[in-house]
């Protein structure tokens, strides 16, 4: 994907989505030049990936070899791990929240929400422990205490 160009990821994401309009979530999801092909089996599998690799062909578009991962049955994509049946935290997302150093300024604090809002599905009770966090976020509300601290 090209970049410095207006829109360049707006565009490419469009037609990344154009082209694979018929498995879109049938048989892969893309992300801007990040596709993920999965199946039930082996044989579905390769012939998936045949067609998503004819796709690729008929359109002009390439994959780069090196960042290919063929066949496995455990993948890291987009902030997650993927494996058979089960979806979770990739662990060095969640050691860069440990190690989050405590935020200074509205702008370190939305990063930090951010990136923790990320996991919100397998955090229970998300919303009401980030609470007092998230009423940082109000014009004129900042100041950092023992409750900002906690829920930190």
């Amino acid at each position: 994907m090209p970049f410095g160009l207006t829109n360049t990821p707006a565009t490419f994401q469009s037609l990344m989505n154009k082209v694979f309009k018929e498995k879109l979530r049938k048989s892969m999801l893309v992300f801007f030049d990040d596709i993920l092909v999965y199946s039930v089996d082996w044989e579905t599998h390769l012939q998936h990936l045949r067609e998503v690799l004819h796709i690729l062909r008929n359109n002009s578009l390439f994959a780069n070899m090196k960042k290919c991962c063929f066949g496995a049955e455990e993948i890291e994509y987009l902030g997650y791990v993927i494996s058979k049946g089960v979806i979770a935290i990739d662990k060095t997302k969640v050691e860069s929240i440990l190690q989050w150093p405590i935020p200074n300024s509205l702008k370190e604090l939305r990063g930090f929400l951010g990136l923790s809002g990320y996991y919100r599905r397998f955090i229970k009770g998300y919303g009401l422990i980030a609470k007092p966090l998230t009423n940082q976020l109000k014009k004129g509300a900042w100041s950092w205490g023992e409750e900002e601290n906690e829920a930190f």
